[in-house]
């Protein structure tokens, strides 16, 4: 899932990439169609990295409330790219991962389809998924011992290559480029990067969004979080959820004393006089970061 937050509060620098992106090969959730960005030419277009039950996920709701503000746009679209490459430890039934959980209760269907029927059973989403992908070069473990980048499992898929900037970062020994990431839970605080290593900042959780321009070649990165709400109006910083800590210290990465708080489902953009918090303040937050992204989607379409 993945539930490291960015700090920062304006929309993030953009991005130049050596080609476009639309001419990436990428099937559709089902594998029937099997070319989908390159129908995004001369569009723009919002994609993320998404699995099916995970901490982040209640930014379904928003990202489709963007989805319906452009509906009746041809020129913008909204994609989700399914990934299984984080540790799902809020949702037991994902925890082993979505072929494991289609496996275990004998579903017919592809892990891509699994991630958007859950979507659209538990968020009415309408966008469109894809085909499983690879996003990272290992598995993303919640683990005290946990190393990212440690040790290659996979291939990771050439749209995100290009996407986190692995593309260009320097190639260490054990076939993982060099990345800059550190996480909260491990007891390894110190980066191991060669002086002077070109790094590239990998996926740290599920949506993590990227804005891409009608050329496929211009993008604007959004971290994990920035849609959760967890920005208040005047731009500072609060918990977008209620942190719990084990006996030991460390983090209690659970999510399910939150949903029980009621965040699992936004409110209508519209409410807000009578509600009570957390959600109010969620709302608020949530609100902030819309204007944000709608202003980027906005400039892409004019160009």
């Amino acid at each position: 899932m993945g539930t490291q937050q960015d700090t920062q509060f304006a929309s993030p620098d953009e991005t130049v990439l050596p080609f476009s992106i639309y001419d990436i090969s990428l099937s559709s959730a089902s594998g029937k169609e099997t070319n989908i960005l390159s129908s995004q030419k001369g569009k723009v277009t919002l994609l993320f990295n998404v699995a099916a039950g995970c901490g982040n996920i209640p930014q379904h709701n928003v990202l489709e409330e963007i989805n319906q503000i452009y509906k009746n746009d041809d020129n913008f679209s909204i994609l989700a790219v399914v990934v299984d490459d984080f540790a799902c430890h809020g949702y037991p039934e994902f925890q082993n991962g979505i072929q494991a959980y289609i496996d275990e209760n004998a579903l017919n269907c592809t892990v891509g389809e699994a991630s958007e029927e859950y979507a659209q059973k538990h968020f009415n989403v309408t966008y469109e998924f894809s085909e499983l992908t690879n996003g990272r070069h290992d598995k993303h473990r919640y683990d005290a011992d946990f190393v990212p980048g440690l040790v290659k499992e996979q291939e990771q898929h050439i749209l995100w290559s290009y996407l986190t900037g692995a593309h260009h970062a320097t190639m260490c020994e054990n076939g993982i480029p060099a990345n800059n990431e550190l996480v909260t839970w491990s007891n390894v605080k110190e980066k191991h990067v060669a002086v002077g290593a070109m790094t590239f900042s990998p996926l740290t959780g599920n949506f993590t969004k990227f804005l891409v321009d009608k050329t496929g070649t211009r993008v604007k990165r959004y971290q994990n979080g920035f849609l959760l709400g967890e920005r208040g109006i005047d731009g500072t910083m609060f918990p977008w959820r209620k942190e719990k800590y084990q006996p030991d210290g460390r983090r209690d990465h659970n999510p399910d004393h939150s949903r029980k708080l009621g965040w699992e489902t936004l409110p209508p953009r519209t409410a807000g006089v009578g509600q009570t918090w957390p959600n109010m303040i969620q709302r608020a937050g949530a609100d902030v970061s819309i204007s944000l992204m709608l202003r980027d989607i906005n400039a892409y379409l004019a160009d």
